[in-house]
């Protein structure tokens, strides 16, 4: 059986690195970071160039299809999109309407996940989509990795029609959910886009228009895809705890440690010689210590919880604060 105890991540719209929920992960790591702009892909082959074996720069565009895409370049380069954007957003008024100017218009090459993988024989475990408006097409054109391997989604997701005739939300939600995945959570607090300066900080404000999503394979397919195929069913729960882990949901983590302990005997001490373990074990042994002052919470479950995942004792107190790894300068 193999361990595939490496992590395959599509980045789609990777200006500027790794997303902020990818940079803590220390686990084993294969990121192929799409970025058309051939002026960003540029600096990012410069700025990854001593982790060239984990991330991976492709100077393409991502589309349902493979050809050639239009991208229109605006003012804020970050903003660039192949759709006609519509000036819903507050944050694009004013003096910020600037930002969304056309500069230039540059033809460039597009391939699809499904292509792009069966070319390289990957199996991709998590996507990040920031495309500007052309997310559900790109969803479209991973059907066969979402129907086999994908175990995690971040999108950039519209509620108001920002891009012209593109696909909000409830459609991208309705494409996952038939595929077998569901919403874990919003990157939203309650600030929207301000429609004035009279609010209050902190506090709720403004309007919802956009947020990223975050999507999960249901566990029920996780467990019979991982059953079924040559793959690691520890490896897959690992990969798949570290995402919940590093996307605010530690009780979706444990829930499906549990799960994978109880009903389908995994033994995750196979991988304990591999970083994804390591990095599961240390962010699951600060997860219970952050809790110990909360009412309810007790060490001692929170020991036995951590013991019947991974059959060893939690560092705590003195040992905990004392360890350099979990408690480092």
């Amino acid at each position: 059986m193999s361990e595939n105890y490496r992590t395959t991540v599509i980045d789609a719209g990777g200006r500027y690195g790794l997303h902020p929920s990818w940079k803590p992960f220390s686990g084993e790591l294969d990121y192929y970071l799409f970025e058309p702009d051939s002026i960003e892909s540029k600096r990012l082959l410069e700025k990854y160039a001593g982790r060239s074996d984990e991330v991976k720069i492709i100077d393409k565009a991502i589309a349902k299809e493979n050809g050639k895409l239009t991208i229109n370049f605006f003012k804020n380069r970050a903003m660039s999109s192949s759709i006609v954007r519509h000036p819903v957003s507050a944050l694009f008024k004013g003096e910020r309407l600037a930002e969304v100017e056309i500069v230039e218009s540059v033809e460039v090459a597009a391939v699809s996940i499904d292509s792009f993988a069966a070319d390289r024989e990957l199996a991709v475990d998590f996507l990040k989509l920031d495309t500007e408006g052309t997310e559900y097409a790109i969803l479209e054109g991973a059907a066969k990795q979402l129907r086999d391997n994908i175990l995690g989604v971040r999108c950039e997701v519209a509620f108001d029609r920002i891009f012209e005739g593109m696909p909000l939300f409830g459609d991208l939600n309705k494409l996952l959910l038939d595929q077998g995945y569901y919403l874990l959570n919003l990157d939203y607090d309650g600030r929207g886009d301000n429609q004035n300066d009279f609010v209050q900080i902190p506090g709720r404000y403004g309007i919802l228009t956009a947020s990223d999503a975050v999507w999960l394979k249901k566990q029920d397919l996780l467990f019979a895809d991982a059953e079924k195929s040559n793959r690691s069913l520890e490896a897959q729960v690992l990969k798949y705890a570290a995402f919940c882990l590093n996307n605010s949901a530690p009780d979706v983590a444990l829930d499906t440690l549990f799960k994978a302990r109880r009903a389908h005997g995994a033994d995750f001490d196979r991988l304990r010689e591999t970083r994804l373990y390591r990095f599961v074990d240390l962010k699951l042994q600060k997860h219970f210590y952050s809790l110990k002052w909360q009412p309810g919470q007790t060490l001692l479950g929170c020991q036995k919880a951590f013991q019947e995942i991974f059959g060893k004792k939690m560092k705590e107190l003195n040992e905990f604060m004392e360890s350099r790894e979990l408690n480092p300068d």
